[in-house]
């Protein structure tokens, strides 16, 4: 079982997520739909701290970015929401992972 994972359940238009500068995810969606992605980062993390950044990005109107990244037993929930956004990365959350 993964130890740390990344789960985003809104993206709308885009989530994108960089581990180290690596992209491990990217979803571009139309709407706002229900998502159920999970990514698990185990395999990516390096010995000593780890950097993660997820970037919500918008093509304008409405943004809904939802997800949580798990660290062994602790969830840490990232949302973003507006009524309108222009276009380009309206949510930044960053994390720092120890490993």
């Amino acid at each position: 079982m993964a130890k740390v994972v990344l789960a985003v359940t809104r993206a709308d238009n885009e989530v994108s997520a960089f581990l180290n500068g690596l992209m491990v995810y990217d979803r571009r969606t139309d709407g706002d739909p229900t998502l159920d992605d999970v990514v698990a980062l185990d395999d990516y993390l390096i010995q000593g701290l780890n950097t993660l950044v997820v970037l919500g990005i918008n093509w304008g109107g409405p943004a809904n970015f939802q997800g949580s990244l798990t660290i062994g037993s602790v969830t840490q929930p990232f949302s973003y929401q507006a009524e309108s956004t222009a276009d380009g990365i309206a949510m930044v959350q960053t994390y720092v992972i120890p490993a």
